[in-house]
């Protein structure tokens, strides 16, 4: 259980993440929960019982405002345009939307067309997110991309005419046969058009996937230390266009930091809707005690379907697998650790909740729902919440506020971590400066090293 504490409950802030999962084709590099060419009638489906999930948040949605909302996927200007203005009015009578809020839309240049983005921009999207990996057509098609430069080119520039005044371009550096010559033209091709916002990713082989198998491209990838320069070359090159890194792989100009995926990096309240999505909230219990709870969807389309269109919520050997703890007795499953202030399992067959927070279902409107529609709910302990925020805020380049980290924990950082912090500030990969430990350059090349170092 996480710190007792009084509150306030006022509406809140909360981010939206809406998962469409169908794309015209799936790139070899996509792990992502996303489907190919599917059927018309197979989306109008899957938008209906995605706007009656929205719309099951009625009666929980008055306690939140959201300020930011993400249409990821998949691709979703794949799909219909009436089908996004469907959600976005699904969205729009269920919670209340602050009028300054940030929408995203992701999009490939091939079904971005004038149309869409017209319909996008007037329904008030206003954030745009471009898939255009390279500028190199050769290189588009190795990876199975459907779209050429040409067609970016004309994306992007109907987006603007459309009144769209914050785009995102995404960027994907290390591709197999790439010279670093070739990845450089691409970024300069990028930073002349002057978006507002460029991630700039690594080739990652994901496991599972069509690259995976292709032996002949493997051979062809980049060695660590080139990617490492590549990396290198992307933070020069976009700094001296005018482009400020303030995550890992994502650059912007000044005000244009993509807040969506802030609130990811610095623990903010998000709810995910859709197959798969997830969610991260913030529960107020009948005794005054605060929770935080992850849960996520069913990644099975008919499951999904089922669920939202055709019951209501699980039924059977789901609710009872779902919490399949509760056969034990408080005493037996769980113990208390002096040293961070939480339950710990004690047993590895339980799951992480109690007998007393089951209780508390029956007295929480939230509590309930998510039981009665979502999977694999769990309760944070404070040592998730820790990790949490060490490993996500350095992601950030302005790091983690040690203040912060007294606030929200009431234990100084050092009295948890001291010891990570010292061995990765001697190897310089770390440093501090005005009460923020964050990532050196020479950490960021081996960020995932020394976040490792910060799971209790």
């Amino acid at each position: 259980m996480m710190n007792k504490e009084k509150v306030e409950q006022t509406s809140r802030d909360l981010s939206l993440y809406i998962h469409i999962p169908f794309c015209k084709s799936k790139c070899i590099y996509c792990d992502f929960l996303s489907f190919g060419a599917c059927r018309y009638e197979e989306q109008a489906q899957y938008v209906k019982a995605l706007c009656k999930e929205i719309g099951s948040y009625t009666d929980i949605a008055k306690d939140y405002k959201i300020r930011t909302i993400f249409i990821g996927g998949g691709t979703p200007s794949y799909i219909n345009d009436n089908f996004i203005e469907d959600i976005m009015d699904a969205v729009k009578q269920t919670f209340v939307v602050d009028e300054d809020a940030e929408i995203t839309i992701e999009g490939n240049p091939d079904s971005l067309t004038r149309d869409k983005l017209r319909t996008y921009h007037a329904i008030g999207i206003n954030r745009l997110s471009i898939g255009l990996q390279s500028a190199n057509d050769a290189m588009l098609a190795t990876l199975n991309r459907v779209h050429n430069y040409d067609q970016f080119i004309a994306a992007y520039q109907s987006a603007r005419q459309e009144g769209f005044t914050n785009i995102n371009v995404d960027l994907m550096s290390g591709l197999p046969g790439e010279t670093a010559d070739s990845y450089i033209r691409t970024l300069a091709k990028v930073a002349e058009l002057n978006p507002e916002h460029i991630s700039a990713y690594s080739l990652i082989v994901e496991e599972g996937t069509p690259l995976e198998q292709r032996d002949d491209l493997l051979d062809l990838l980049p060695s660590e230390e080139e990617d490492r320069k590549l990396y290198a070359k992307t933070k020069m090159f976009l700094k001296n266009s005018g482009y400020e890194r303030y995550e890992i792989s994502n650059y912007a100009k000044r005000g244009y930091a993509c807040r969506h995926n802030l609130v990811y990096w610095t623990g903010g309240e998000y709810l995910g809707v859709g197959l798969g999505a997830s969610s991260y909230l913030t529960i107020y219990m009948e005794d005054q005690s605060v929770e935080k709870i992850r849960f996520h969807g069913t990644e099975n389309m008919e499951e999904y379907i089922a669920r939202f269109l055709q019951s209501d919520g699980m039924q059977g050997d789901e609710y009872t697998t779902m919490f399949h703890a509760y056969e034990y007795e408080d005493e037996n499953v769980y113990g208390f650790d002096d040293a961070y202030g939480m339950y710990m399992d004690m047993n590895t067959d339980a799951a992480d909740v109690n007998l007393q927070k089951y209780r508390a279902y029956e007295d929480n409107p939230l509590l309930e729902f998510v039981r009665d529609y979502y999977k694999d709910l769990h309760f944070q302990k404070r040592r998730d919440e820790m990790e949490e925020c060490m490993f996500l805020g350095l992601r950030c380049m302005n790091g983690v506020s040690k203040q912060m980290f007294h606030d929200r924990f009431g234990v100084e950082m050092e009295s948890i971590y001291a010891k990570a912090i010292e061995k990765h500030k001697k190897q310089g990969l770390l440093a501090e400066e005005e009460g923020r430990i964050f990532l050196t350059d020479k950490g960021i090349d081996v960020s995932n090293l020394v976040m490792a170092d910060f799971m209790l």
